[in-house]
């Protein structure tokens, strides 16, 4: 019996290395898994490493036989920037993967399926003034609040078949929205708050000198963020539940962070760094068109699953410094 993490980067690698901690045995599934990268997370012989593609529905259901996996978290996913270049893969890898990996372990009989999502769902709503934070169960309107993105979209149509798994199969699932995950690694920084975070610890500075030239990463108003090491113990709790009536949970601090507060811990943890002064944006984080004003009611998650976030933002930067070099 083992637990099946899919997609070896940071978020997946830090999930299989709680895991494995515990003397559980754990089978991590990568499309190109690179051991130098995994090993700089955990010892290697602490996992099976395995290669595979979860658009392949037979092969994932080979290795669902195979290694007897008994619980799944899927993180696996192409993100904002690769589906920009190659639009199909929201379809065939965030829905189609998830739907594959979701009859493997219907027909498995697995305890408990994991699905990792994104808070990107909420973001349209910003249009609309929000009074208190915000729940799980939102209130959207279904065409002029749409997912604003094909990798959002992806990500609502996968929640959907996941809760319909439940329903008709009786399949016993957790579908975690995280909020933007930070954190840096020996692997690829393609997502928006990992270029935040290496922007503003200093690679490309100049002279010393920080200046942040991507518009996707100035903001005005605030955003919830959550550590990768948050996220990864977040699955682990989702695993670890005994009940999990309310299925969809919001993974965040519960706290907005200004763009101020990035450069604020940015400059408590190198200090020798000088931050050009900025006109900041009228939109929101990572150039969603609304600023927000309210953080995530994360209430939910710490009822059902036990879990509340352990690193403020500098904390992450703490940790990312690590990675960022000198």
């Amino acid at each position: 019996m083992a637990t099946l993490v899919t997609g070896a980067g940071l978020i997946g690698c830090q999930t299989a290395a709680l895991l494995a901690a515990r003397g559980e045995p754990v089978v991590l599934l990568d499309l190109q898994p690179m051991p130098v990268l995994i090993g700089s997370v955990l010892p290697l012989e602490q996992v099976t490493v395995v290669s595979g593609n979860v658009c392949d529905r037979a092969a994932m259901l080979a290795l669902l036989q195979q290694h007897r996996i008994t619980a799944v978290v899927h993180t696996a996913a192409a993100l904002s920037m690769a589906i920009r270049q190659t639009p199909t893969l929201a379809a065939d890898v965030n829905l189609g993967g998830t739907v594959n990996l979701l009859e493997a372990a219907r027909a498995c009989g697995v305890r408990r399926f994991v699905l990792a999502s994104s808070t990107t769902l909420y973001y349209p709503t910003f249009r609309r003034p929000q009074t208190n934070p915000i729940s799980e169960d939102f209130a959207f309107h279904a065409v002029s609040e749409r997912p604003g993105s094909l990798y959002a979209a992806s990500k609502l149509a996968a929640e959907y078949f996941t809760q319909h798994y439940a329903d008709q199969f009786g399949l016993s699932v957790a579908i975690l929205r995280y909020s933007a995950v930070l954190g840096l690694w020996a692997g690829p920084n393609n997502s928006v708050p990992g270029r935040l975070l290496a922007t503003l610890l200093g690679q490309g500075a100049v002279n010393g000198r920080v200046v942040v030239t991507d518009p996707l990463l100035l903001w005005s108003g605030g955003d919830d963020f959550i550590d990768a090491r948050d996220a990864a113990a977040a699955n682990v709790a989702a695993l670890d539940a005994t009940a999990l009536p309310s299925r969809v949970y919001t993974i965040g601090s519960g706290q907005l962070a200004s763009f101020g507060d990035f450069v604020a811990a940015a400059g408590q943890v190198r200090p020798e760094l000088i931050f050009e002064d900025l006109a900041l944006p009228d939109t929101g984080f990572a150039g969603f068109p609304y600023q927000r004003t309210q953080p995530f009611d994360v209430r939910c998650a710490r009822a059902e699953l036990g879990f509340s976030a352990q690193h403020d933002v500098l904390s992450s930067f703490n940790a990312a410094s690590v990675w960022a070099g000198p």
